[in-house]
């Protein structure tokens, strides 16, 4: 493979990644999953949410990504 495919490859997968990402920034009700865990864990800092928040969104975001690429690339295996 040679250097610019590897980069455009790189490209794609870091795009696929920030368009998850972006989906899951602005689809999910983050005032309803703060009150809800604010129910059941108690008083939590604005500045403690955000980090919880973000940090929950950032790594459900990895993990679709390298599911939707790992079956991306057993899909194109299959058809080699």
């Amino acid at each position: 493979m040679t250097p610019a495919k590897k980069a455009r490859l790189w490209i794609i997968q870091f795009l696929s990644f920030l368009l998850i990402f972006s989906a899951f920034y602005l689809l999910l009700p983050e005032v309803y999953l703060f009150e809800r865990y604010s129910d059941r864990a108690g008083f939590i800092t604005e500045q403690n949410w955000n980090d919880l928040f973000m940090v929950s969104v950032l790594c459900a975001s990895v993990i679709i990504n390298t599911l939707l690429i790992f079956v991306v690339a057993r899909l194109r295996k299959k058809h080699v």
